[in-house]
């Protein structure tokens, strides 16, 4: 009786170390989703309400790291100190490599700067790559995700086999 809950409780332990190896991937996915929306709402913006930025940024609210991210981000365009934001430099976003944080840096740094008609074709134009970004992100989730949890499931019954 006690090796089965013993190996109950591995097996459960060693599944939720795979689920939590899959963080990366979720984390990744959930960002490019998020910024997916931000942009395409930033584009329905700049075409047709055309309201001032801190406004529109300060209009919606998004979820996980991107949430975060775009909070910090927002502060810092409201505080105006002159600095540039460094997404690359940031350890929140962890979970992306150096091209996507080359990405982000890119994208947020051209928010509100130039004409509607020039942010316009930019950010339409980057619509594409974010898609692209998002669906790498999704394919990699797709992938990863689901195998790291049944490995650690596998390793769990591996490890009841051995206790047995």
């Amino acid at each position: 009786m006690t090796k089965v809950l013993l190996g109950i409780a591995i097996i459960a332990f060693t599944s939720f170390c795979g689920y939590v190896f899959t963080k990366k991937y979720r984390k990744r996915k959930r960002f490019f989703a998020e910024m997916k929306e931000f942009n395409e709402r930033f584009i329905s913006e700049i075409s047709y309400y055309r309201r001032p930025i801190a406004e529109f940024f300060a209009a919606y609210t998004y979820k996980g790291e991107f949430n975060e991210f775009f909070k910090s981000y927002f502060q810092s365009v409201k505080n105006d100190d002159g600095r540039v934001y460094k997404i690359r430099e940031l350890e929140q976003l962890d979970f992306l490599n150096a091209e996507e944080k080359n990405v982000v840096e890119d994208y947020f740094q051209m928010l509100g700067k130039g004409d509607s008609a020039s942010q316009k074709a930019y950010f339409s134009a980057m619509k594409e790559r974010i898609q692209k970004l998002y669906s790498e992100a999704e394919t990699d989730y797709k992938k990863y995700g689901d195998l790291y949890v049944k490995l650690g499931f596998l390793c769990g019954l591996f490890i009841l086999i051995i206790i047995i």
